[in-house]
This record gives C-alpha cells, structure tokens and sequence, in this order.
C-alpha cells in the first residue's frame, strides 16, 4: 500500500473498523502506543464475522512452501509475534500444540517434510510408533510429519481478551455501529459517519475485511478483497480422543478447547442445502481416523466468508489519495493478527 506517514503527534485519535480478530488486535496495538482509540462494529458483538467461525490453526503445517514462498515466508515470520503477544497479554486460548500432517502417500509426506524444512520449519518425520505415542487413538498412517510449533487457538477468545485488554488501557468499543462513510477535507481523514452521527478522528483502520470494500470505494479507492466460503463444523466427543491438530490428506481436524472437535471443509457446491451431508460426511471420516468410537455429535456447522486478496497477500498500510486512511485486511486473519496489529501501531503512532 502507498504511504509512509504517520498521524499527527499528541494522542491521536483512531477508528478502527471492525472487532474481529484482526480489529481487535489493531485496537490492543494502538491503545498500548499511546492512541485513543474507538472501536467501531456493525454487529451486535465481537468476532459476529469471519473470526466467530475461524478454526484457529497458526502454523504452516498446512502449507506447501513451494506452492506461494513469499506467503509462505511471510505467516513463517509472523508466528513469532504470539510469544511476544502471550508476554504482555498473558496465557493464549490455546486448545492444542503440535500438528500431525500426512498426504495420500508416504513419498508425497517425505516430500513435505524436505520441502518444510528447507524453508526453516522445525520438522520431524515420524514412523507409526511414533505417532502413536502422541495419539495413541489414531489409526496412525505409515508416515506423517510432526511440526511441533504449531497450535490451535479459538479467535473468538484471543479477540475478547484484546479488546478487554484495550478498553482497560482506554480503548472504546462500540457494537451496532456500522461506518456508513469517512469524510476527508483536503486529502485527509477527519471523520466517521456513523448511525449516531458523524465522529471526529485523526486516522481510520479499516479492519472489516470485504466489507471495507464499499466504504474504500466511496474514496475512490479499489480494495483488491473478495470474499470465498468455507465452513466451520463442531463436534461434541468423549474426552482424551484427540490432542493435536491433524491435517490428514484433505481432512482438518482439531481439540476444541473446553471439550469437543472442530473440523474445517469447504463449502459445499449446493450452498447451504449441503451442510447437513457435509456434517455426515465430516463425522464419518473423523470417525474414521480414530480406534475408539470419539461419540461425535454435531453441534454447529456454520458457514462464512473468508475474506481473500487477489494476490494472497494482505491489504495492509496506508492507502493512496487519502491521509489517514489504513487498511488491515488479510486472510489468515487468525495467523497474521498479532503481526498486523504491531505493524498499524508503528505506522500510525509517532514515536
């Protein structure tokens, strides 16, 4: 994105748009710099979008580095800021650490292995015994990788614990607030227009993935942001079935942290007709990877929109023709948040 400026010195005052994950990391960043920032969210609540129905895996366990390296790269170098968030934050919401993943053959599981390491992951390739020892219910494959810095956390609770955290620093959230417009004078923002009128700010984060789309538009400003489906599966289980993440073949599987399984599938070409055969089917062959009936019953499928850039790259910085006006969109939203946020408040907080 165009622009190295900052916003004027003093305590600035900042919108950001959105409390989803990545808001909410925004929020928590900027409030820590010195902003007095304000949350603004059209839905009832936190995390009512894309990150309400996330599975949470932070990671590249489920990547191919050859497939997209300066992706790649870029998620391997953002994982880090977690440890750094944890420190000043406090315990994460996390529901499992290390991931075992295994492709449709024990040469293509060797492959992604070699490749993972040769791009810095910490890797092992374990035989059988050794993936039983880590799930010893898994009908444990010839072959699969163990990446043990993986781990699975619940947006939804890392998103509560930012904004709590932010309003306690001063940050001001606000629900049912939809940004109908940004007003400008003179190329820079000074103002959000709300349903309760029109807000004086400094700067304006845009954080509400697709739907900065329209409000960026009204600026005269293109958002390369389109949004795909997915589905979000949750199952309740007997407890002590499953205790890592497991990406095997083309089928994801996670602890839900406080009990139960989580499954990520794409949506089904019928739309939402399909959910109910797509549960079936999800069940069966989470069934199907373990020795001992897990007892799933469903407890929600719910399907949702990622927001996704033509590149695969965030929309993240300031944007062109408008000063004041940044962007904070990305998918892996989950992944990307803490670096994001630390990003926004380095370049709109003058030191």
């Amino acid at each position: 994105m165009d622009g190295e400026h900052r916003v004027r010195r003093g305590i600035p005052r900042i919108a950001v748009v959105g409390a989803g994950i990545t808001g909410a990391s925004v929020a928590w960043h900027l409030t820590r710099a010195g902003a007095a920032v304000t949350v603004l969210e059209r839905g009832p609540d936190a995390s009512s979008g894309a990150t309400g129905s996330s599975y949470g895996w932070v990671g590249t366990g489920s990547m191919l580095p050859g497939d997209a390296p300066s992706r790649f790269a870029m998620i391997r170098d953002a994982v880090p800021e977690f440890a750094r968030l944890a420190s000043a934050l406090g315990p994460l919401p996390i529901a499992a650490r290390g991931a075992l993943v295994w492709a449709g053959t024990d040469a293509d599981t060797d492959a992604f292995v070699a490749q993972q390491r040769a791009a810095g992951i910490t890797i092992a390739l374990l035989d059988r015994a050794g993936i039983r020892t880590l799930e010893p219910h898994l009908k444990a494959p010839a072959l699969a990788a163990w990446v043990p810095g993986d781990f699975a956390l619940e947006p939804a609770l890392l998103t509560a614990q930012l904004l709590s955290s932010a309003q306690a620093s001063g940050a001001r959230v606000a629900f049912d607030q939809e940004v109908s417009a940004i007003e400008t004078r003179n190329g820079r923002v000074t103002a959000v227009v709300t349903a309760d009128g029109s807000h004086s700010v400094d700067a304006v984060v845009l954080a509400n993935a697709a739907s900065a789309v329209p409000l960026a538009a009204r600026l005269d400003i293109h958002l390369p942001v389109h949004e795909a489906p997915a589905v979000l599966l949750a199952f309740d289980a007997l407890p002590g079935r499953l205790h890592h993440l497991l990406c095997a073949a083309d089928h994801e599987v996670r602890p839900r942290l406080g009990g139960g399984m989580l499954v990520a599938a794409d949506m089904p070409v019928e739309g939402d007709a399909g959910l109910d055969r797509l549960a079936r089917q999800c069940m069966a062959d989470t069934q199907a990877l373990l020795t001992a009936p897990a007892g799933l019953v469903l407890r929600s499928a719910r399907a949702m929109q990622r927001p996704l850039t033509s590149t695969g790259m965030p929309v993240q910085g300031f944007l062109p023709g408008v000063e004041g006006l940044y962007a904070a969109i990305a998918h892996p939203g989950v992944m990307l948040a803490p670096w994001l946020g630390r990003l926004a408040a380095d370049a709109l907080v003058a030191a």
